[in-house]
């Protein structure tokens, strides 16, 4: 086994545990507060197939090279107006534009929680 093989097998075993645990709370929740008042949100695993599937992708699959468009712009920002810390916080957008690229950056820092952007640290394509 692969060292890709067993990380998709860390990774799927995780998010196992995590439906169960979610599933677990819901059920206790129901329990506890009663049925009207707690919505059944449970999560269902998908199916998995993967066996069969990943020995016809390996024969399947394109080896050219993927045309990539779109820049990482690298911005510098704060939580605090009077932070000393700047923190770097790093988009990769698909525009073309670098100027809408940057909007979509400063947009993406906004969201995530930084309402001070000092400036743009880099801007490059892919």
């Amino acid at each position: 086994m692969t060292d890709l093989q067993a990380f998709e097998e860390a990774l799927l075993s995780s998010r196992d545990d995590f439906v169960e645990k979610h599933n677990r709370s819901v059920q206790r929740a129901q329990e506890q507060f009663g049925k009207r008042r707690v919505s059944a949100k449970k999560i269902d695993l998908p199916q998995q197939e993967r066996n069969n599937t990943t020995q016809e992708t390996k024969d399947n699959t394109y080896t050219g090279v993927a045309y990539k468009t779109g820049h990482i712009i690298k911005l510098v920002v704060r939580k605090k107006q009077m932070s000393l810390l700047d923190e770097v916080f790093e988009y990769q957008s698909p525009k073309i534009s670098e100027l809408e690229a940057r909007i979509d950056a400063e947009k993406a820092a906004k969201a995530a929680g930084y309402p001070i952007i000092g400036y743009v640290q880099s801007i490059e394509k892919l």
